[in-house]
């Protein structure tokens, strides 16, 4: 049986929402940091192979390296919001970027597997 091809809208909806991109209702959580490896609603298997979320990785340095730049040069133009040493601020900014990189850890499994799902869906 052909698997049709979902729009980009609907899977990346369902990517951001921890969703199955194939059905939109089985979650891709069991805990925070723990993914079930099938949709426990239509069967999808969220696994394909070894190393599959390497992309993930990718997207969630991406993500977070952008927001902390973006803070960073912020910061930068206006000194006067925050006077602190080098050290507190460098201390400041490493403790932000280990909790923005836990925080996105599950929204860019979510988004890689939309994606994966949308360029080439699979039955099972």
């Amino acid at each position: 049986m052909p698997v049709t091809h979902p729009s980009f809208t609907h899977v990346m909806s369902c990517g951001l929402r921890l969703r199955c991109p194939r059905c939109g209702q089985g979650r891709l959580l069991e805990r925070m940091f723990t993914m079930n490896h099938d949709c426990p609603a239509c069967g999808l298997k969220f696994f394909r192979e070894p190393g599959y979320f390497v992309g993930a990785m990718i997207i969630n340095y991406g993500i977070t390296a952008a927001i902390l730049i973006t803070a960073y040069l912020v910061s930068q133009y206006f000194p006067e919001i925050w006077h602190a040493s080098a050290e507190v601020k460098i201390l400041v900014w490493m403790v932000v970027a280990i909790v923005l990189s836990l925080i996105f850890v599950p929204f860019s499994r979510g988004i890689w597997l939309a994606m994966d799902y949308w360029m080439e869906p699979w039955a099972d």
